[in-house]
């Protein structure tokens, strides 16, 4: 089929369209790639994929003999690679996590939407976008009821040194795998600073752990925080 000027233009909608469901999800979330941004995404593959097909039109009359030779997929693929950079701004580096990978992935996915579209393939592309949104929406409330590792970092001042047992078995009791233990010590004010890196289970069961932790004797303080990305 011939790609002309307005089916461009109908198919640069479409996938206008399509882009803005996946935004609109996105935006609820409080994400910065949201509704505008996906949309300008989709648009843009749809339009690159479209100019690409147009070109190969232009110089198919040329025949095998020509020396201009049209690759309909080399700025496809240019466009893909483009969106990686575009992807990546949409991530930060957090204390303990990388926030934004999946609206990285969802950006990266609404080119390859446009694209699809503006090659013609319509239905390929509202599968897609059905199956993202499953993804982004269903799948959110699934991963939430998995249980998964987290990390943290335990300081405690003690002015008993002996305290360090006390916390141990705490720890064993509630299934805290120190994976790192630290001291510091001031022999002016006697006062002891442990520090323990734990892998924990998610979950709001921590708060027995520190109300235990609170009735321990010796300790004058302590801090429970989540652990910096290593």
């Amino acid at each position: 089929m011939d790609v002309d000027q307005l089916t461009m233009i109908g198919r640069i909608a479409l996938a206008a369209v399509l882009g803005l469901f996946i935004g609109l999800e996105r935006e609820r979330h409080g994400r910065a790639a949201g509704l505008r941004t996906c949309m300008l995404v989709a648009m843009a593959g749809a339009l690159i994929m479209s100019l690409s097909l147009h070109l190969s039109q232009i110089f198919a009359p040329a025949g095998v003999n020509s020396m201009i030779r049209m690759d309909p997929g080399r700025l496809a693929s240019y466009a893909i690679a483009g969106m990686g950079f575009l992807g990546a701004g949409a991530i930060i580096q957090g204390r303990a996590s990388a926030r934004g990978v999946t609206t990285g992935a969802a950006m990266w996915t609404c080119t390859v939407v446009g694209l699809a579209v503006g090659a013609g393939l319509y239905l390929p592309a509202a599968v897609t976008v059905f199956f993202v949104l499953f993804a982004l929406i269903f799948l959110r409330r699934v991963a939430r009821r998995v249980r998964q590792d987290q990390y943290v970092v335990l300081e405690v001042d003690s002015s008993d040194l002996k305290v360090r047992d006390s916390i141990r078995q705490l720890c064993d009791r509630f299934n805290a795998r120190i994976t790192f233990a630290g001291r510091e010590r001031c022999f002016e004010t006697h006062i002891v600073k442990l520090t323990y890196s734990l892998a924990i289970e998610s979950g709001s069961g921590w708060g027995e752990f520190l109300d235990e932790l609170e009735n321990l004797s010796g300790i004058t303080c302590y801090s429970w925080r989540e652990a910096e990305v290593p």
